[in-house]
């Protein structure tokens, strides 16, 4: 790489990261009546936030209760009806870097000095502590005993999750610039399944990492680097058979998980994640602009745009509506059917992009930055 190259690199890498960092601030929504109401159940603080993106972290939903982590390495178990805590776990020495994963006592969390921890929830302990060779963006995948991690310098490795051994892994090659963040790997089918920085989208055996399939989400085009972004960072959605990918490139896709062969793609510029109902794949761009996309075909069912450049998360299924939160703190609920907006509320202040939303199909759960966990439900 020549001189002017590799300033254009870092150049560019500095101006995204200040660009998600200093946004001006957002005015409230358009006035409207709901035609929901949307209630706040409880909101919980939390001992440290959730990092540079929330997004990265979640909440995992089991028995009536859930658990997360936050930045500082606090482990929570929270009671989903009212928000009472039931497990408070501090893991020392830890900068939390993406959220928890679950299987049975076992929770694991990764960090920023590219350890993997595991923890024993009814001994609230360490069990076992795994370096690996990069910093770690995403929450692992985990299946009975085997789990599954991305680095941010494009290896995959498969480790045995009561002992933390590795059993194999492999790597793809990084561009010279990309998205910071990587893709949570899928475990499905007895295959392991993770897309990459460089657009590739691949499947690998579980039990000894052979190839499976490949499939190559977006291509790098473009003179610059900026312009050769392809990163598969949005999660893998899975629906029976067909795995749905987004690609920092504008290309969203539906592939045939058996074989990996692509069933439709459709160009629509989108980091996020997409969501699922019905026949409905729910997809929010890089403007903000909300599609509703038939599963099966592709083809446009709605396009929503009056939240256009509200900085919108991911969205969320919730009470059979269409849920996502912008940058100034307001959730917005929209009809599945027609994609109309029926409802918003504050549901938290002041919120830096990058706010996480989960839902266990009754309440609405919003992991924040500034150290809170919230609960809505619709009247």
């Amino acid at each position: 790489m020549n001189k002017f190259s590799l300033l254009l690199v870092v150049l560019t890498a500095f101006v995204l990261q200040a660009c998600s960092q200093s946004r001006p601030a957002l005015s409230a929504p358009a006035s409207m009546v709901n035609q929901v109401e949307l209630r706040t159940d409880w909101r919980r603080g939390v001992d440290g936030a959730f990092g540079e993106a929330s997004e990265r972290f979640n909440i995992v939903n089991e028995d009536n209760s859930l658990y997360l982590v936050t930045r500082r390495g606090i482990i929570y178990q929270l009671d989903a009806e009212d928000g009472h805590r039931i497990k408070r776990i501090k893991v020392e020495d830890t900068d939390v870097s993406a959220g928890l994963a679950k299987n049975a006592d076992l929770a694991f969390i990764s960090t920023y000095d590219a350890e993997l921890i595991a923890v024993s929830l009814t001994q609230e302990s360490e069990v076992w502590r795994k370096t690996l060779t990069s910093e770690i963006l995403s929450e692992v995948a985990v299946v009975t005993n085997k789990l599954a991690v991305q680095t941010s310098d494009g290896w995959l490795s498969v480790l045995d999750a009561n002992t933390g051994d590795t059993l194999w892994r492999t790597k793809e090659s990084v561009p010279a610039l990309s998205v910071r963040g990587t893709n949570v790997p899928i475990i499905t089918e007895g295959k392991v399944i993770a897309g990459f920085s460089n657009g590739q989208l691949k499947a690998y055996s579980l039990l000894n990492g052979k190839s499976a399939w490949s499939f190559e989400v977006g291509k790098p085009e473009g003179k610059y680097e900026i312009e050769r972004l392809t990163d598969v960072d949005g999660r893998l959605l899975l629906s029976d058979k067909t795995l749905f990918s987004t690609a920092y490139n504008g290309t969203i896709s539906a592939i045939d998980v058996n074989n990996g062969d692509a069933l439709w793609q459709r160009s629509i510029p989108s980091a996020l994640s997409t969501a699922i109902i019905d026949d409905l794949l729910i997809v929010i761009d890089q403007e903000s602009k909300i599609f509703a996309l038939n599963a099966i075909s592709g083809s446009l069912v709605w396009q929503q745009d009056q939240l256009a450049d509200r900085d919108l998360i991911s969205p969320v299924i919730f009470q059979n509506q269409i849920a996502t939160i912008d940058r100034a703190g307001y959730v917005h609920i929209l009809d599945k059917d027609t994609g109309e907006i029926i409802a918003y509320k504050l549901a938290d202040q002041n919120l830096p992009v990058g706010s996480r939303m989960v839902s266990n199909g009754e309440q609405l759960f919003i992991l924040t930055p500034n150290e809170h966990v919230t609960a809505l439900t619709i009247d």
